[in-house]
């Protein structure tokens, strides 16, 4: 965890290489989608957490069912007529179940185990759901700052062609420096508009993700660099146990009162029986029990299915556990890998490529350095930056890898 919190404090000063950074830290708007806002709305309105709610409802319905006292409800049956001496003649049947306590507590029992699967399993969906949104939204802000990025190549690239254009009528450059010039503008025009289309693109994904018809009027806040947010969150994990296997557990809990409550089939049902009728004018009371022989079905079939169930929950159990081990430890690795990768080039990378850029504008200006030889500078520059973006996406994806593979979203 030590090692984390340093790693993180690397990435207070990245912003200062990446495109569109600002000096002062802004204050979001109230419409803005900051990633504690992008957090909190895939918590509460993301689409499958949305229907794991519904789940979870469903499951406390069949709770209230299960709490039933009596699964069958009496019956009465009665008939009534008058014969040929025009005497009435009437009977009256009462049937009612007793079903013995332990049926009940096995049935509450297995019920009340799949409620809390599915609460774990609706916290295990916002806890997937965080995720997807968080990528999301840092795939918008790493879509905008190529943008800026594109943008900045193209008000270069005009002012080099205008560059261009006095060299040619001075007579201090060839025409072919001016048709040069004005294909990298050509070019950078239309990275442009591309990476424009990659916003939208992002956009739209980050919508969907958060069950929003749009995000058009919505301010996406943040910069790629500034992943103190993500820090926090890694910074303040404790060793807990993630609500998919807690589910996985829940099952085997819910399977094992299943199996507990297919083994009263062997036993008999017994019902209380109450008659009343009219015989020659006479009332006649009746009362005693009925008792039903499990003969030829006495739940061969539901034991079959419970016993197989509490083995696939046992199986999916240890499947779950090992998993979610395996994600950890190679979510971890990878942060760790991507955050040198982002390292190095903050170190030595980016300086270079701004100092270097520069130093090539200026040479051109002065007639030092030809045309094509500018371009070459240029492009290396661009690349250099479009890559630290690139790493930096990386490193924030791989920082919600560890996030959500953690729990550390809670």
């Amino acid at each position: 965890m030590v090692m984390f919190k340093q790693v993180f404090a690397c990435l207070g000063y990245l912003c200062l290489w990446s495109s569109g950074a600002s000096a002062e830290t802004p204050v979001n708007p109230p419409d803005s989608l900051s990633a504690a806002r992008i957090v909190a709305m895939a918590r509460d309105r993301a689409p499958e957490v949305l229907l794991a709610q519904t789940r979870v409802l469903e499951a406390r319905g069949r709770l209230a069912g299960a709490r039933v006292w009596l699964q069958e409800n009496p019956v009465i049956e009665g008939v009534a007529n008058v014969d040929r001496r025009f005497e009435r003649r009437t009977e009256l049947e009462l049937t009612v179940p007793i079903e013995l306590g332990f049926h009940r507590s096995r049935r509450v029992g297995a019920a009340r185990a799949e409620v809390q699967r599915e609460e774990y399993l609706a916290t295990d969906a916002g806890r997937r759901a965080i995720g997807v949104a968080l990528t999301a939204y840092y795939r918008v802000l790493h879509a905008e700052q190529r943008l800026a990025l594109a943008r900045e190549r193209q008000t270069l690239a005009d002012e080099l062609q205008r560059t261009a254009a006095e060299k040619v009528r001075a007579g201090d450059a060839a025409r072919i420096d001016l048709n040069v010039a004005e294909i990298e503008l050509s070019r950078a025009e239309s990275e442009a508009l591309s990476e424009e289309h990659q916003v939208a693109r992002a956009r739209v994904e980050l919508a969907g993700v958060l069950g929003l018809p749009s995000v058009a009027g919505l301010l996406v806040a943040g910069e790629l660099a500034d992943q103190s947010f993500l820090g926090s969150a890694l910074a303040d994990t404790n060793a807990i146990e993630r609500p998919d296997v807690l589910a996985a557990e829940s099952e085997v809990e819910a399977a094992a009162s299943e199996a507990a409550l297919a083994r009263t089939a062997l036993l008999p049902d017994l019902f209380l029986r109450w008659n009343y009728g009219h015989e020659d004018g006479e009332a006649i009371e009746r009362r005693g029990l009925a008792l039903s022989v499990p003969l030829f079905n006495h739940g061969q079939g539901e034991r079959g299915l419970a016993r197989a169930r509490r083995e696939r929950a046992r199986v999916e159990l240890g499947s779950r556990r090992a998993q979610a081990s395996a994600e950890v430890e190679g979510a971890r690795a990878s942060y760790l890998a991507a955050l040198s990768a982002v390292h190095q080039l903050e170190i030595r990378g980016i300086p270079r490529a701004l100092e270097t850029e520069t130093m090539a504008q200026d040479s051109y200006r002065a007639g030092k350095m030809d045309l094509l030889g500018v371009l070459v500078v240029r492009r290396e520059a661009l690349e250099t930056r479009r890559e630290y973006l690139d790493r930096l996406l990386e490193a924030a994806l791989s920082a919600i890898d560890v996030a959500v593979a953690t729990s550390a979203f809670r």
